[in-house]
């Protein structure tokens, strides 16, 4: 880094720190001129902390508090931590990892040692930081702070949710509280959706916990994971609100009883795996307006990055978050860069991206492929045919691999063929140094190291 551009990056962090100051300053005014407001309508003699404070007996509100902070708390806690003793670890991972002709390289030490520089300083965390604290803060308020008055109870403590709710929490129930019909049904609405919305925020919150925990240790916490967890957060609570209102009913019995019931258990559920629940959603769409819409045409040539070996539900997510949905796009991904931004490591990085490269070319036959003869990754298949080559130049390596899986007339067999074909022509992609080398390349190494020896 150039001194100029040093002294033009130390102008614009306090820039971006005062703009944060402002905008908090103006966020806290307009909140605390509200709050004014309201206490001066309010018929109380408490002010309004005053009357929350007597909402709960004073230990348990306490403690509700302490976990009010420590939630909101453990993300600056844990970036700090992060930031100030993991960069030195990150780095000697990479050392130890990278091959020595991409290590020694030197357009590669100097974007390795920027991104480091980047990656692990505290004011590239701000924003993404106090995103996700709001957005926890907000949630656990909900749960934790904002108890129900009874209704039945003359002089009760809590919030008054009988002076009625907003659409987002009552829907098309809202027409009971309008009309003046039962004051117990949209109490009833308003119990399930608040239930849903609340465990649907708890159980991403945890979701994150486990996740903030996972890429401490694996080094791979970055601002892009405090923005897909608020996300997450927000997306998990109001996909378990939307989809409450397909069981929710002011009068129920039978299944809906049960359903109501485990309430908490599945809008967990969703908020945990957000994306399993939109992903079904979307298969479902996408298959009625193939049924009935046979005039739309509605097809997706992509695989999806859970057919790899080794590729879980985590290691999905973390991929995607990279913009890398499918084995098609992971095929074209550049492993120094996913060794930088991730958690993974840069040979199991290339093991993938080489497992991708060798499923484009089968497809749908890969699973077979790999399960007959136990070649993975187009390093390993073009490994084998320099192997069998080498003992017996005059022989095909493709039939013991035709043989193998038994596709002496099917699709396989030819592709197998074409592989093959392809690997007389092109030498195998060398995965550490993610570059291809020629045959008259790797012919003239072979040379030079006979002469040497």
């Amino acid at each position: 880094m150039t001194p100029e551009s040093e002294l033009k990056e130390n102008h614009i962090s306090p820039f971006y720190l005062s703009l944060i100051i402002v905008l908090s300053a103006i966020f806290v005014g307009v909140v605390g001129l509200l709050s004014y407001a309201s206490l001066g309508i309010a018929n109380a003699t408490l002010s309004l902390h005053g009357q929350i404070a007597q909402w709960f007996d004073p230990v348990f509100f306490l403690y509700n508090l302490a976990l009010l902070v420590f939630a909101v708390g453990i993300v600056p806690m844990v970036t700090l931590c992060y930031v100030h003793s993991m960069r030195e670890e990150k780095k000697q991972r990479l050392k130890h990892e990278l091959p020595h002709n991409v290590l020694n390289d030197n357009e590669n030490k100097i974007y390795i040692d920027n991104y480091l520089k980047k990656a692990f300083t505290l004011r590239n965390y701000i924003g993404s930081m106090s995103t996700l604290m709001l957005v926890i803060l907000f949630g656990c308020m909900i749960i934790l702070l904002l108890k129900p008055m009874p209704l039945n109870e003359f002089g009760g403590s809590g919030v008054d949710y009988s002076k009625g709710a907003n659409f987002l929490m009552l829907g098309t129930y809202m027409e009971s509280y309008v009309l003046g019909k039962s004051s117990s049904d949209h109490i009833k609405i308003l119990i399930y959706t608040l239930t849903a919305f609340q465990f649907g925020f708890l159980g991403a919150y945890v979701y994150f916990i486990g996740l903030l925990a996972r890429s401490y240790f694996t080094l791979d916490m970055t601002p892009n994971l405090f923005i897909s967890c608020s996300i997450r957060m927000m997306t998990g609570a109001l996909l378990a609100l939307v989809l409450c209102f397909i069981f929710v009913e002011p009068k129920f019995s039978g299944l809906d009883d049960i359903l109501i019931k485990g309430l908490p258990v599945w809008s967990f559920m969703i908020g945990f795996f957000p994306s399993r629940g939109l992903a079904l959603l979307e298969n479902i769409t996408t298959k009625i307006l193939g049924k009935f819409l046979g005039w739309i045409r509605i097809t997706e040539f992509a695989s999806p990055l859970s057919d790899l070996p080794g590729i879980n539900y985590d290691h999905e997510i973390r991929l995607k978050r990279e913009g890398y949905d499918n084995i098609e796009n992971l095929s074209n991904a550049n492993a120094l860069d996913l060794a930088l931004h991730t958690g993974f490591g840069y040979k199991q990085l290339s093991q993938w991206i080489s497992q991708a490269h060798l499923h484009g070319h089968l497809r749908n036959d890969y699973q077979t492929f790999v399960k007959c003869t136990g070649i993975s990754s187009l390093h390993d298949f073009f490994k084998y045919w320099q192997a069998a080559r080498t003992q017996n130049p005059t022989g095909d390596p493709a039939e013991t691999l035709i043989a193998a899986t038994g596709s002496q007339k099917n699709s396989l067999g030819n592709k197998i063929n074409i592989l093959c074909t392809l690997a007389e022509v092109y030498h195998p992609v060398d995965v550490n140094s993610d570059t291809p080398e020629s045959p008259a390349t790797t012919q003239t190494m072979g040379v030079n190291n006979k002469n040497q020896e």
